[in-house]
This record gives structure tokens, C-alpha cells and sequence, in this order.
């Protein structure tokens, strides 16, 4: 039975601490103290980072205020220094003030014959616009006998004047140009000889419709163009073009910028719009819109005086004026045209009673009522240095009807 007994060994209970008790603690081994510093390195590095991003934050803030207060300080600065070249007037109040849009008022031209003094003339404009008429009407008011070279035009559309080229007589046209350059040649032999004052009382115009179309067709027309250019007012000589062609080339003045400065531009009608268009000229533009007399001068305003007021000119001019052409000093007239002289170069003597019959009845059907000014330049046709002359003519009718009934 002894050697059933089992040893059983009771576990012997703890001591109960103290103050003078030793505790046993065994330090961490090389893996645990190396994880634990891993993990500190970690820590620091998360708190270094958060740190940095406050840091930051701050130091934007701090920026952004001083920015800000900078900015309310420089804005406040303005509106004092804004001030003083106004005399201390709000600047939002000048802006105001400048902000609103005034248009200069234009230049209108209303006295043509003065403003194309110097320069012949080129009138363009688009079929119905009055080029013809404003043409007879330039010739008229300056005064001396008129040519018109036309070649599609009808027996009515130059009343009274000498037609050439009618049904497209290019050789006609051939002819009278080189007549023309030949009488220019002489004019300016006469000039240089015995000065301005011998070619008073000795002035011609010449209109060329549709000149585009004589460049291809003449020979001559070139030099025509060319020597009138230059030297046909000097001369006594004045060229009025028409054409419904805006472009240089058609004019055959491509190149030849100083022939084309010897002449002023009438843009009449839609060729004037067009124009004013490309000069971006708005203010122009609609001005132009408001009357069909509003054209242009090159590139100013141009107010035509009233299309009746051309037309009854030109009526007058074609009744007045007796053409033939050549009377060139150098170059004597024939004798069958030294009967037909203008009534603005009438000679006064007893060889042109046939005109003066005709003037005397001019004057009684249209004079009638009216004073002796308006009769001299309204009927006569007599203006500006002409006056006088026109005066000394109205007299001597006066003298020679006025007791007589025509």
C-alpha cells in the first residue's frame, strides 16, 4: 500500500512584498527593443509632419492678412492720390464724366466749286445717281466752252453740247483728243510767252463719260489723261470723268499715284457708302444715309446743292453755251464756227447778234421779276470773277432790245 502513495507537491505561496522586496525583471531581448524603435521613429515623424502643416497654415494665414491689409492700405492711398490732379474730385466721378461718347461734328462741304479748285475731277457712281447732271453742272459753274466725249449716250442726254464718239465712234474720239492735246500744247506755249492773263476768257471743259472704257479703246487716252493731269488746269483746261468703277486699275492710273493726287474723287450713291465703310466712319456713314445730295470728296463730306437746282443750271448752261471748240490763239477757228461762240465768250460785236437775240430771249422768259444779279448769274450764267462781264453783257442787251419786242 506505501508504494501507492502519490507525492503531492504543494505550490508554496507567494511572499508577500515589501519594501526591502526584490522584484526580478528581465530587459526585452534585441528584436523587441528594435520594434519599439522602429515604432518610435514612426511617431516622431507623424508629429514632425503634423507640426510642419500647422506651421504652415500659420504662416499662410499670417500672409494672407498682411497681403490683405496691404491691399486695403494701397486702396485708401489711390482714392487720396487719384484725387489730386482733379483737384480733389472723386476719381469714379471723372470716369463717369469722361465715359460719355461725344461726336465731333463733321465737316460738311457745301461750296464745291472752291473745294475742287486746283484739280480736275472724277465723279463715280452707279447708273441713276446724277453723274451727268452734276457734270454739266461743275461745267456751267466754271465756266467755258464743253466737249463731251460719250459714246453709248442719246441725242438728249447733252443737250446743246458737242457730242463726240456717239454709236461708238472710237475714231472720233481718237480725233478729238488728239485735238485736245494739240490745243493744250498751244495753251501752255501762250502761257509761258505772254503769262497767265492771255489765257483769261479762254477756258474749256472736258467730260468723258465712262472714261474706263476709252483706256481700252483709245490710243490716246493715256497721254489725254496724262498731260491733262498734270498740266490741264494751268492750262484753263478742266476734266470732269465719269465712270461707275471705283478701282484704280480701270482708270489705267495703276502705279501713277501723283496722277491720281491731280484729281479729286465725287463718290455720289452707293460707291460713297461703300467708301465711308472702309474708312469705319459710322458718323459718316449715316449722315450719308440722310439725303441723296450727301456725297463724297475724297474722304470729307460733301452736301451737292439740290438736284433741281443742278438740272435748271445745266438747262440754262446747254441754251447759253453755242459750241464749237477750237479757238485756240494758235490755232484760228473756221469760219463756219465763229458764229456759234459761248455766250461766256461772246466778243461783244456786232458778229454774234444771233447770239444776243437769243440771250434777249433768255432774259425776257426767264428774267421776268427777278433782279439784275440773279438775271446775270442764274440766267447768263455769269459768276464769281465773271460777274462783272456778265453785268457789261446784260447792259448792252438792254441797250439793243429794249425797245424792240423778240
Amino acid at each position: 500500500m506505501a508504494n501507492d502513495l502519490i507525492d503531492i507537491k504543494v505550490a508554496t505561496p507567494p511572499k508577500t512584498a515589501s519594501a526591502h522586496t526584490w522584484v526580478e525583471m528581465h530587459l526585452p531581448d534585441g528584436k523587441t527593443l528594435l520594434r519599439y524603435c522602429a515604432w518610435g521613429v514612426g511617431r516622431v515623424l507623424f508629429s514632425a509632419s503634423l507640426f510642419g502643416v500647422n506651421i504652415t497654415r500659420a504662416t499662410f494665414k499670417f500672409g494672407v492678412w498682411l497681403c490683405d491689409g496691404f491691399e486695403n492700405g494701397v486702396k485708401r492711398l489711390l482714392k487720396v492720390y487719384d484725387a489730386l490732379p482733379y483737384a480733389g474730385t472723386p476719381i469714379t466721378q471723372v470716369i463717369e464724366a469722361s465715359a460719355v461718347v461725344v461726336e465731333e461734328p463733321l465737316e460738311i462741304i457745301t461750296d464745291i466749286i472752291s473745294a475742287i479748285e486746283g484739280k480736275q475731277v472724277m465723279i463715280i457712281g452707279e447708273m441713276g445717281t446724277g453723274k451727268s447732271t452734276l457734270a454739266q453742272y461743275l461745267a456751267y459753274t466754271v465756266g467755258g466752252r464743253v466737249r463731251v466725249y460719250e459714246c453709248e449716250g442719246t441725242p438728249t442726254d447733252w443737250q446743246g453740247l458737242e457730242v463726240i464718239g456717239e454709236g461708238e465712234n472710237w475714231t472720233a474720239i481718237e480725233l478729238g483728243m488728239a485735238e485736245d492735246l494739240e490745243d493744250l500744247s498751244n495753251q501752255l506755249k501762250i502761257r509761258t510767252e505772254r503769262g497767265d492773263g492771255a489765257l483769261a476768257g479762254t477756258e474749256r471743259v472736258m467730260i468723258a463719260e465712262e472714261y474706263p472704257e476709252l483706256v481700252s479703246k483709245v490710243a490716246s487716252s493715256g497721254e489725254w489723261l496724262e498731260r491733262h493731269a498734270r498740266r490741264g488746269r494751268k492750262a484753263k483746261r478742266f476734266t470732269v470723268l465719269l465712270s461707275q468703277y471705283d478701282r484704280v486699275a480701270a482708270w489705267g492710273l495703276e502705279g501713277k499715284s501723283d496722277l491720281a493726287d491731280a484729281f479729286y474723287r465725287i463718290r455720289l450713291g452707293k460707291k460713297a457708302l461703300a467708301h465711308a465703310k472702309s474708312l469705319k466712319n459710322e458718323q459718316l456713314i449715316n449722315w450719308l444715309k440722310l439725303d441723296q445730295s450727301h456725297c463724297l470728296l475724297d474722304d470729307q463730306p460733301l452736301k451737292l446743292p439740290p438736284y433741281r437746282e443742278m438740272k435748271a443750271a445745266a438747262l440754262r448752261g446747254g441754251s447759253t453755251i453755242f459750241q464749237p471748240y477750237a479757238d485756240n490763239v494758235n490755232k484760228p477757228e473756221k469760219p463756219a464756227e465763229n458764229d456759234l461762240k459761248t455766250a461766256h465768250q461772246a466778243d461783244f460785236t456786232e458778229n454774234c447778234s444771233d447770239n444776243d437775240r437769243v440771250l434777249w430771249r433768255l432774259i425776257v422768259r426767264f428774267g421776268e421779276g427777278k433782279s439784275d444779279s440773279t438775271i446775270v448769274t442764274e440766267v447768263l450764267g455769269f459768276t464769281g470773277k465773271r460777274y462783272s462781264e456778265g453785268v457789261a453783257l446784260l447792259e448792252r442787251l438792254r441797250k439793243q432790245f429794249g425797245g424792240t419786242k423778240e
